[in-house]
């Protein structure tokens, strides 16, 4: 399996891009209102934040499939989606911790809003570099 992800550090990059996603498929689908109070959701968002969820919970789902299937050999969208998801979040991320909404009663925006998706959208793009020979055959 290691040698499917060309050696340890990509591997364990692998590993790790899938650990964050699926903590935050856990959250957003199955922890929902406990995940929505953290950030000063209100309760009526409960369906359009598992519909985000579900996003994560499926590309979560995709990466254990890559990993029990024997490796990521062809799997270029995957990773292509998974850095351009992260990309784009990083900056509404960004736009949304510095917009007005962030000052709003009850709204509590961190930071976290766009390091957590920018530390995924530099993960990605050295998934990508690093398994270039693999999932572009």
């Amino acid at each position: 399996m290691i040698e499917a992800f060309n050696g340890w550090i990509i591997f364990i990059l692998y590993l790790l891009n899938l650990a964050g996603g699926g903590y935050y498929a856990y959250q957003s689908v199955f922890n929902t209102e406990n995940f929505m109070d953290k950030y000063g959701i209100h309760k009526s968002a409960l369906l359009p934040a598992r519909l985000a969820g579900s996003f994560v919970l499926t590309t979560f789902l995709m990466g254990l499939y890559i990993i029990y299937r024997g490796g990521p050999e062809g799997t270029w969208i995957y990773f292509n989606i998974l850095f351009i998801q992260s990309l784009i979040f990083t900056v509404l991320g960004y736009i949304s911790v510095n917009s007005e909404v962030a000052e709003m009663e009850g709204v509590e925006y961190t930071p976290e809003g766009y390091i957590a998706p920018a530390i995924f959208t530099v993960i990605n793009a050295i998934l990508i570099w690093g398994l270039s020979d693999k999932i572009y055959m």
